[in-house]
């Protein structure tokens, strides 16, 4: 084995429901983590998030299909707010489409995990775009609703940690959360242009998205944490 085999985070025998609605690009996720060994089930039909009880009974059938759970990776997205416009052009029936019923759902996964945990210790894993970090013009849609998701998560784990539910927060690029997602559409910076990762390259959804949330799922201390997975293209307090 090479070094870096060696330092990767390993998932193996762990049991992992993915669900994505909304977020294509992110359907590779569950062959991945089945390659570090992980048993996982993926949920992306609409059909199973239209409302509390459409994901309560598909999260239940997953925790049955696994005989049980260790993890949860959440990602919510609409491909209603993934191109630029004027705040101002939204009507309220398309901010509604747009960012409050992604959220909604959003919560709904949360509130149906929770149930289908049952009080067991697992760790719960929500992935979105960096942009919720620094917001973007013309996606005010898209950036609302994943700060709210990182508002969310952050409530939750205050208030599961004593169950030992774990929530934490993963950053992506956002061409790899959304391939639409043009770097010509995101936020520039005026002062100093538009920086480029620290690390100089992006990490992809193969390499370090994966390896990221492989150490989340494995860790014991961390808990309501916001981490960037973007090569260091922003960097937050």
């Amino acid at each position: 084995m090479t070094g870096k085999e060696c330092m990767a985070p390993s998932l193996a025998g762990r049991r992992v429901l993915i669900a994505t609605p909304g977020c294509w690009a992110l359907e590779g996720l569950c062959a991945g983590m089945q390659g570090q060994g992980a048993e996982c089930r993926q949920l992306a039909s609409e059909g199973d998030f239209l409302s509390l009880s459409t994901i309560q009974s598909a999260f239940d059938a997953a925790l049955r299909e696994l005989g049980g759970l260790d993890a949860l990776v959440l990602a919510v997205g609409s491909s209603l707010n993934r191109q630029p416009r004027p705040l101002v052009s939204l009507s309220v029936g398309e901010w509604q489409s747009a960012c409050l019923d992604p959220l909604r759902t959003t919560r709904h996964c949360l509130q149906a995990a929770w149930r289908t945990l049952g009080g067991r210790p697992a760790r719960i894993v929500l992935v979105g775009p960096n942009l919720a970090l620094t917001g973007a013009a013309g996606l005010t849609a898209l950036s609302v609703l994943s700060e709210g998701q990182r508002g969310l998560m952050k409530s939750a784990a205050r208030q599961w940690g004593g169950q030992g539910i774990q929530l934490n927060w993963l950053g992506v690029d956002s061409q790899v959360f959304a391939s639409e997602l043009g770097a010509g559409m995101l936020a520039q910076s005026p002062e100093m242009g538009t920086p480029v990762p620290a690390l100089g390259y992006t990490p992809d959804l193969a390499t370090g998205v994966l390896e990221s949330l492989a150490l989340l799922i494995g860790a014991h201390a961390f808990t309501g944490a916001s981490i960037p997975v973007d090569g260091g293209f922003w960097m937050v307090p």
